[in-house]
């Protein structure tokens, strides 16, 4: 659901990356045990870590999966059993946007427990290293564009063809008409591209003016101020911003509502499937032993 209402948000360092590769692969039993390999991979990219912190960060992300296997795959089975009776139902924005909350609640409790690792590891990051996460950051950005002027070229915006993507996933397929709705839906939410990218650059500035902060700072300081860096993900350090993100995610939230309420039995029937069979890999995927 995340990936559906909040298209692309900042990248992050240690805190994403098993939902990252999670959310990204097919094989969702294969991407999962092979995560600390595949965050590894993405974390690298974005800084280039030296032998020492790539073996540090290494065993750390072995430890997060241990953690997150036992802790958080039982709760995010819950909630996809929680998703598929909704499935079967006709819920309304506010019922798919408390469910949406508690995606998001799930995916912050990872950065939580992650944050004494990551202290560890961001203290020791160089300048070098931060030019390296600057320059990642300004590529990201151009794919974003890329993305966006591509969708506008097929009469809609990038979260809007994303969507529907997701959903042709989880329905099987939607008609014209069905599409047309989420379109026309999606179009009156507010949302505003050119704000986003804006909001997307300070938390970005943010956070490299935080790691820059962070470079040799004692342990308890780097932790508090993960902490609280971790809570700028949920709230907008921006006022205005978060009143505009609040009023767009409820919109967005009453769009899919809307082609919700439009669809078959056997499209929700397909969604409740396609729900449990990802619940049922997830059980099992907690159920194994590291």
């Amino acid at each position: 659901m995340r990936a559906i209402i909040g298209a692309r948000g900042p990248r992050r360092l240690l805190m994403g990356a098993l939902i990252l590769v999670l959310g990204a692969c097919s094989s969702i039993r294969l991407a999962y045990n092979n995560a600390p390999e595949l965050a590894y991979f993405w974390l690298d990219r974005y800084v280039d870590f030296d032998k020492a912190q790539g073996k540090r960060v290494s065993a750390e992300l072995e430890q997060l999966l241990r953690w997150h296997r036992s802790e958080e795959l039982p709760l995010i089975a819950d909630l996809l059993q929680s998703a598929q009776t909704l499935a079967l139902q006709t819920p309304s924005g506010p019922q798919l946007c408390a469910l949406n909350q508690a995606v998001l609640q799930r995916s912050e409790a990872i950065g939580l427990h992650a944050v004494p690792a990551a202290a560890a590891i961001v203290t020791t990051l160089s300048s070098q290293q931060l030019a390296n996460l600057a320059k990642a950051y300004e590529k990201s950005n151009r794919k974003m564009r890329e993305e966006w002027r591509s969708a506008q070229a097929q009469g809609m915006d990038n979260r809007t063809l994303k969507s529907l993507e997701r959903l042709e996933d989880l329905y099987g397929s939607l008609s014209s008409a069905q599409r047309r709705l989420f379109q026309d839906a999606m179009a009156t939410t507010g949302f505003d591209s050119t704000r986003y990218l804006e909001e997307v650059q300070s938390r970005q500035q943010i956070t490299l003016q935080t790691l820059e902060k962070l470079r040799n700072a004692d342990a308890a300081t780097a932790q508090a101020a993960l902490v609280a860096w971790i809570k700028m993900f949920s709230q907008s350090a921006n006022p205005a911003y978060r009143e505009y993100y609040a009023q767009v995610t409820a919109q967005t939230c009453q769009a899919f509502a809307q082609v919700h309420a439009q669809t078959s039995l056997a499209q929700r029937r397909h969604m409740a499937d396609y729900l449990k069979d990802y619940e049922q890999q997830v059980r099992m995927l907690a159920a194994q032993k590291p």
